[in-house]
């Protein structure tokens, strides 16, 4: 169980380097490259491509993640462009653009991404965790549904551990959707004045933020001991 432990733990470093090398890549190009304000730039060219091109929008939601991209601005531009086509259009969008970069994300880590980490792991003492059914499910658990997670870490990891697909997809999917949609909903439903989404949207995240702080008292404080 130790060993299970350490490996799980060396894998969510490894994938928390990746958020320090493009931290400290802003960091180069704010200082060395260019400036804070051309980067600024670039975000509204960005953002008026994607609010003008559907998409452009939503593939990006499923596609650019990956790439250790925060979401939370392209959920806030599903939520502009919700406002004009429809909160609900724009919820539906945002789920099924979730639920692909879900998928295919945890095939690229479960494949190639699991043969690499796992040949770069061999040089050391330590080895990818193979948990039991029960740690499984509840290290996705705590994963998913603890606030501050990006989930596409969570997709990486799971990918990378080979939790199998089916039940991958079962817990993942609906947290999913609705936290991305909640949020999309509460965006949406401001800028429109759609009072009813808005509310509805801002319930589901503050639930979801209460039920990730119970699951973690559940299961986070035991995986500590």
């Amino acid at each position: 169980m130790e060993g299970k432990k350490k490996g799980l733990f060396l894998l969510i470093g490894m994938i928390g380097g990746v958020f320090a090398v493009l931290a400290g890549m802003y960091f180069f190009y704010v200082n060395f490259i260019g400036t804070k304000d051309e980067l600024i730039e670039y975000w509204y060219t960005f953002e008026n491509l994607l609010t003008e091109h559907t998409f452009w929008l939503f593939a990006s939601i499923a596609i650019l993640p990956a790439f250790i991209l925060p979401v939370a601005p392209l959920l806030t531009l599903a939520g502009v462009w919700g406002k004009v086509h429809g909160v609900w259009m724009a919820f539906g969008y945002t789920s099924l653009a979730v639920v692909v970069n879900l998928t295919w994300t945890y095939w690229l880590a479960s494949g190639p991404g699991h043969s690499l980490i796992k040949k770069l792991l061999s040089r050391t003492k330590f080895g990818l965790p193979e948990p039991d059914r029960e740690s499984e499910l509840e290290w996705a658990l705590i994963l998913r549904l603890v606030p501050g997670v990006p989930f596409i870490f969570t997709n990486y990891a799971l990918g990378l551990i080979r939790m199998p697909f089916s039940r991958y997809f079962l817990v993942s999917t609906p947290i999913l959707i609705v936290t991305s949609g909640g949020y999309v909903l509460t965006v949406a439903g401001m800028l429109g004045e759609q009072w009813g989404a808005f509310f509805l949207g801002l319930s589901v995240t503050v639930v979801m933020l209460l039920v990730g702080r119970i699951v973690f008292r559940k299961y986070g404080r035991n995986k500590q001991v």
